[in-house]
């Protein structure tokens, strides 16, 4: 009996090569091996259109494509949700199904993907051209975020940046709630490190000076109401220290009466 030919949808998407990408099932070191390979396979092709789509980015923020950039934005976003999803399934994972895998994975660790060092990279290269539709516009950061209704393309573009640092945020805390939830707080990674050691890289800004910007506004906004440095972002009043109470100095003891005869 003859076999099927492939369905064009086969042969545009290279199904049987992909597919031929995961261990078989006889070399699997456990069944969830197969779902450990997929996870992380499936998330360099994310990371792929995501550093693609990044490096669009610039061009069309420079040439004032502003429409474009904002949309391109909002697909890498969407990427970054995807990625951020994916890590459920590995919530499945118990420490001791990771522990049959591990032995099979040499010294190879997510800290070596090639797809998350192009992610950390990218940002540093588009941030040059946001300066440049800056200086096209004859606007600096903080005149942008005084009035941004005024410059409502540009302003979008801005927020659209910091949102790309708060999706890649996502999913890297997520990252690391699954590393504490298989292998633990304290103990190393496949690199020597501490799991612990990743939260560090939770406090990276990929656009710092999106970032400081709101320092420099809220600065100037309490500057002109010092009364409303008390209020939290809540709109209560932050509580008053409680008064510390200074002892009184002893007094000098009084001296003796003389007596009169």
């Amino acid at each position: 009996m003859s076999e099927t030919p492939p369905t064009d949808y086969e042969l545009y998407l290279r199904v049987p090569e992909l597919l031929r990408l995961q261990k078989q099932p006889s070399e699997l070191s456990c069944p969830d091996e197969l779902l450990f390979q997929v996870v992380h396979q499936a998330a360099e092709l994310w990371m792929k259109l995501a550093d693609f789509e990044m490096r669009l980015l610039g061009p069309l923020i420079s040439s004032e494509r502003l429409a474009e950039a904002s949309k391109t934005l909002r697909r890498v976003h969407a990427v970054l949700v995807q990625l951020a999803q994916s890590l459920e399934t590995l919530y499945t994972l118990t420490p001791s199904d990771y522990m049959r895998i591990r032995e099979v994975l040499g010294r190879g660790s997510g800290q070596e993907s090639p797809g998350f060092k192009r992610l950390l990279a990218v940002p540093a290269e588009v941030y040059p051209h946001f300066e440049q539709l800056l200086a096209k516009r004859k606007l600096t950061l903080i005149e942008l975020y005084r009035e941004p209704s005024r410059h409502a393309d540009v302003f979008q573009v801005a927020e659209a940046l910091i949102d790309f640092d708060l999706r890649l945020q996502e999913w890297r805390n997520r990252h690391i709630l699954m590393v504490y939830r298989t292998i633990g707080v304290g103990t190393p990674s496949l690199k020597g490190k501490h799991s612990e050691m990743l939260e560090r890289g939770l406090r990276q800004q990929f656009f710092p000076k999106l970032w400081e910007v709101r320092d420099e506004l809220y600065g100037e906004w309490t500057a002109k109401n010092p009364s409303g440095a008390d209020y939290s972002l809540t709109g209560t009043v932050k509580p008053e220290p409680a008064p510390v109470e200074t002892p009184l100095p002893a007094r000098a003891p009084k001296p003796p009466r003389r007596k009169t005869k």
